[in-house]
C-alpha cells in the first residue's frame, strides 16, 4: 500500500527500527538509543526479534521472552520467542500442516519440525511490535532486528503470502472451494479453525504493513567501514525504499581512530576506514550519518551504552526524525490531446541506476517491481485502477510509469450496437412530448 496514515485517534509511540549486516553492533547500537531514551525520561521497550538474542548479554542480564522485563527506570527489555508467538496464533494451521506432512508418510515429530513456516516467525515478531507500540504503554520503542538478509525477508514476506489484491481474492476462492469439498469427504480439505487464522494472518500482515508505513516508525541501518558491509547496506537500503519505509539514519559502527602510535597493521586499517567513510557520506546523501569509534573496552551494562549514545547522536535527540523522503508520488502528465489521461506514477528506488535488471509488470491493481534479486508487489492507487500502463523508463534513481487512459472509438462504438436499437434511439430523441 501507498498510504501512510495510521488510525484516527490514536496516538504512535516513536518506533525505531535497527537491521544491518550480521557483527556490526547494531543490538548495541539499538540498546544505547533506548538507554539514552529512558534516561531523558520516556518510558522505553528495547526488542529483539533476532533469534540468537543478545540484549541479555549487552545489558547483562536474564530478559525475558514472554512479557517486557524491567532493566533499570523508565527501560523495559523483550526477547521475543517467536515460536511461542507462533503456537499461540497459528495451532489450526499448524494442526493441519502437520497432518498433510504425515498423510505424505512423513514421520510424526519431523512433520511437526516442518509446520514452522519459514518467515512466520519474522511475522509474528513484527505483530508483537505492532501490538506493544499500540498498547499505550511506550513512549518509544526499539527494535534490534536480525541480521540484513532475514529482516529484509520480515519486510517481504506479508506481500509474498497475500500477493497482493489478486493473493487475496484467490484465498476467499479456495475458501469458497474447500467449504463445498469438505462434505464430500476430502481428508486433506482444512476445517474453519485453519481458514480463521489464516484471515487473522492475513488481517494482522495489513495491520503490520500499514503500521511500518506510519511517519512515527524509522529504519536505521547500521554498518562497519568495509567492503562487504557497505554492499549489503546498499541492497538494503533500496530494498527498505522499494517497500516505502523511511530511512532516517545510517550508523557507522567501530571506526578505527587515526592514530600513528597504534603500529603499521593498525594504521593500514585505520586510512582504509577513512577511504570508506568518505564513499558512504557520498553513497547515503541525503540520509543523515552518525558515526561511532571502536572503544577501548566493551559496552556491557547500561552506564557503558549510555556513553555510546553519546558519541553516536552527540547532543541531539535520539529519538528525533532525522529525515523524510518520499518514495512514492503521482505526477500528473499534460497530453498532446486535451482529453487524454495521463498520469506518472513515480518510483524513487536507490541506487537504481547500479542495478542490472530492472523489471516491471501489471497485474490487476497490483504492479510487479523487480531490482535484481528484490522484488515488491505494489497495490496501485485507486486513481490509477481504470489506467493502462504502457511503458516504464529508469533514469537515475527513478524509477517512472507511465498511465493511460485508452480513448474509445465513437465509432468503434457503433458498430458494436446492434443497428435496429440505435435508430429507435434516434427516433426517440426526435420525438416531442
Amino acid at each position: 500500500m501507498l498510504s501512510r496514515d495510521l488510525e484516527e485517534g490514536r496516538p504512535q509511540p516513536r518506533v525505531i527500527i535497527y537491521s544491518g549486516k550480521g557483527g556490526t553492533g547494531k543490538t548495541t547500537i539499538s540498546s544505547s538509543t533506548a538507554v539514552a531514551l529512558a534516561r531523558k525520561n520516556k518510558r522505553v521497550l528495547i526488542m529483539s526479534s533476532d533469534p540468537a538474542h543478545s540484549l541479555s548479554d549487552v545489558f547483562n542480564m536474564s530478559i525475558s521472552r514472554n512479557e517486557p522485563q524491567k532493566i533499570e527506570h523508565n527501560l523495559y527489555g523483550l526477547e521475543v520467542d517467536t515460536i511461542h508467538e507462533l503456537k499461540k496464533n497459528m495451532s489450526g494451521f499448524q494442526k493441519f500442516v502437520s497432518s498433510s506432512y504425515q498423510n505424505q508418510g512423513i514421520d510424526s515429530g519431523m512433520a511437526s519440525e516442518l509446520t514452522t513456516q519459514p518467515g512466520l516467525d519474522e511475522i509474528f515478531a513484527l505483530g508483537r511490535l505492532v501490538d506493544e507500540a499500540q498498547s499505550g504503554r511506550w513512549d518509544a520503542v526499539v527494535l534490534d532486528t536480525s541480521p540484513t538478509g532475514n529482516t529484509l525477508r520480515l519486510l517481504a514476506y506479508p506481500e509474498i503470502i497475500i500477493g497482493g489484491n489478486m493473493g487475496k481474492q484467490f484465498f476467499k476462492l479456495y475458501k469458497s472451494m474447500s467449504s463445498l469439498a469438505r462434505p464430500m469427504g476430502k481428508n486433506s480439505i482444512p476445517d474453519e479453525e485453519f481458514f480463521n487464522e489464516v484471515n487473522v494472518l492475513l488481517k494482522q500482515m495489513e495491520d503490520i504493513n500499514k503500521f511500518i508505513l506510519s511517519p512515527e516508525v524509522t529504519f536505521r541501518l547500521v554498518l562497519n567501514p568495509e567492503k562487504l558491509s557497505i554492499l549489503e547496506t546498499k541492497r538494503a537500503y533500496t530494498f527498505v525504499h522499494l517497500y516505502g519505509i523511511n530511512i532516517d539514519g545510517i550508523v557507522i559502527n567501530k571506526i578505527l581512530p587515526t592514530s600513528k602510535t597504534v603500529g603499521e597493521y593498525f594504521e593500514f586499517w585505520a586510512d582504509l576506514h577513512s577511504k570508506y567513510l568518505m564513499e558512504i557520506d557520498n553513497s547515503f546523501y541525503p540520509t543523515p550519518v552518525f558515526r561511532c569509534q571502536l572503544q577501548r573496552t566493551e559496552p556491557i551494562g547500561p552506564d557503558a551504552l549510555h556513553e555510546v549514545s553519546k558519541l553516536v547522536f552527540g547532543d541531539q535527540a535520539p529519538d528525533k526524525v532525522y529525515y523524510s523522503g518520499k518514495n512514492f508520488w503521482i505526477e500528473s502528465k499534460k497530453s498532446v490531446h486535451a482529453e487524454e489521461h495521463l498520469e506518472m506514477l513515480c518510483i524513487r528506488i536507490p541506487f537504481l541506476k547500479e542495478a542490472e535488471t530492472v523489471d516491471v509488470k501489471r497485474m490487476g491493481t497490483d504492479i510487479v517491481v523487480t531490482v535484481d534479486r528484490a522484488q515488491r508487489i505494489i497495490t496501485l492507487p485507486r486513481a490509477l485502477y481504470s489506467l493502462e500502463m504502457e511503458k516504464y523508463v529508469r533514469k537515475d534513481d527513478l524509477l517512472r510509469l507511465l498511465f493511460r487512459e485508452v480513448p474509445v472509438d465513437k465509432e468503434d462504438m457503433e458498430l458494436n450496437v446492434n443497428k435496429n436499437v440505435l435508430n429507435k434511439l434516434r427516433s426517440l430523441r426526435k420525438m416531442k412530448f
